[in-house]
């Protein structure tokens, strides 16, 4: 298998996804398919090869999701490295985990399962540490003006802590 990097034009912006599939054909028919099930117009798209070019510190996970991930969506999370996107479907969703003390944070991620993942590597859990909290639908509650940059980073993602900021949403620093 071969990752590949697509950069999908929609008017007045550029999506980049990533795809695992066995050639550039293959990558190309996956986009296409994706836009239709998800019922998304585009201007185009272009493919780049890049499982052969990424730096170093962009291939944590690269050689298991090459070996072992089924053909379709892919994307890189800081600390975790590369995951494959759930399927049949490749949606992307919103979680809010809430810790019993408190503290909130926001996932993009395919299920709850890699949301939970995505969290305890991120968050700096040590070994044998502990902490309890609960994954939410980060929807509930939200309202439409809180909206503003979510429906781009569950369009391809990439799976990873997200926050809220005054210009909207975006990926966590």
């Amino acid at each position: 298998m071969e990752l590949y990097k697509i950069d999908v034009r929609r008017g007045d912006r550029t999506c980049t996804a990533f795809v695992v599939a066995p050639g550039e054909e293959r990558a190309s028919e996956v986009i296409t398919e994706i836009e239709i099930i998800m019922n998304r117009e585009n201007d185009g798209f272009t493919l780049e090869r890049v499982d052969e070019t990424l730096l170093d510190d962009r291939r944590t996970g690269l050689d298991a999701l090459l070996e072992t991930a089924p053909v379709g969506m892919a994307s890189y999370c800081e600390g975790v490295g590369w995951i494959a996107h759930a399927l049949p479907a490749p949606k992307l969703n919103f979680y809010r985990i809430e810790e019993v003390h408190g503290d909130e944070y926001f996932v993009v991620a395919p299920s709850g399962d890699v949301a939970a993942a995505v969290y305890c590597e991120r968050c700096g859990l040590t070994e044998g540490e502990a902490r309890l909290f609960r994954i939410h639908d980060g929807m509930d509650g939200l309202k439409t003006e809180a909206l503003r940059g979510l429906p781009a980073l569950l369009e391809f993602g990439p799976v990873g802590l997200i926050e809220r900021r005054k210009g909207g949403w975006s990926m966590k620093g």
